[in-house]
């Protein structure tokens, strides 16, 4: 992303809004690690989430490592790449969301935009706030049960 075209690491948690036309302005601390055209797909737990374009290829040549014949990997892939979009990142470092996207992530006006690593997600705020209400209470016990399963 930006100008090493290679991997970068997005952090941080940002409140935002989303304009009248659909436009997201994206925090000034991820836009110089991006380029000029990123990868927008719906995501999980009701979530948008950004790629460039490095991330969103190695993504793409992971799903279809899936086995190809089986139901539940088409209609993963479906899920996925019919609800994505090349954007471009204007002058002033807005994306316009296309509008089938901001339904599915219930997105009307106020966003968390949040690092996590590798990409960047968009959550609608109030939904965000509730999911980490549901999830976080006890990090550390999903921490330990994430880390039992390798062991």
């Amino acid at each position: 992303m930006g100008e090493s075209g290679g991997k970068c690491m997005f952090l941080g948690t940002f409140e935002h809004s989303i304009d009248t036309k659909g436009r997201l302005t994206l925090p000034s601390k991820f836009r110089g690690k991006m380029d000029a055209t990123v990868f927008l797909s719906r995501g999980f737990e009701g979530s948008l989430e950004i790629r460039n374009e490095q991330e969103f290829s190695m993504w793409k040549q992971e799903l279809e490592l899936l086995e190809p014949f089986k139901k539940d990997t088409r209609a993963l892939m479906r899920y996925i790449f019919s609800n994505s979009a090349d954007l471009e990142i204007d002058a002033a470092g807005r994306i316009k969301i296309p509008t089938n996207l901001l339904a599915v992530a219930k997105i009307e006006k106020e966003v968390y935009i949040l690092g996590v690593g590798s990409k960047i997600e968009i959550w609608d705020k109030t939904s965000y706030d509730q999911y980490e209400q549901d999830n976080f209470s006890d990090i550390e016990a999903i921490a330990e049960k994430i880390d039992n399963v390798g062991g």
